[in-house]
């Protein structure tokens, strides 16, 4: 009895959790369609990283602010000011910035502004 009683207890759960595969994927659909339409915005009415060419950036480590110099030196490729060589990449809402300075990494948005993340900590930045 207590078998029947458990089985007839996960087909009532099993009807109870339907997934309507329609509408998943119209929600995916539209998350995609947010994307591409923030990025064709950004593209049309703000700036860029890298759009006219080196990037400056300051952000604050240890209370301080510092500056840093992103340029571009091939394609996907960013250079810092002592030639060290590292790589961006277009996420959907950031230009990643990587190994162009020793430890840090750069997430800079459209329209001047982003993240450093450095020593696993982000801090906030600014970009021109």
């Amino acid at each position: 009895m207590r078998i029947l009683l458990s089985g007839a207890m996960m087909l009532a759960l099993g009807a109870c959790a339907t997934v309507d595969l329609n509408q998943a994927r119209s929600q995916i659909e539209n998350l995609s369609l947010l994307s591409e339409t923030r990025q064709a915005y950004d593209e049309a009415y703000r700036d860029l990283p890298f759009d006219r060419g080196t990037v400056y950036v300051v952000a604050e480590e240890h209370g301080d602010l510092h500056t840093y110099t992103l340029t571009p030196c091939g394609v996907g490729r960013v250079c810092g000011p002592t030639g060290r060589a590292g790589s961006v990449q277009r996420t959907d809402e950031f230009f990643v910035v990587t190994g162009a300075y020793s430890g840090r990494t750069f997430y800079l948005s459209p329209g001047g502004d982003g993240v450093l993340n450095w020593r696993g900590v982000n801090r906030d930045l600014a970009w021109n």
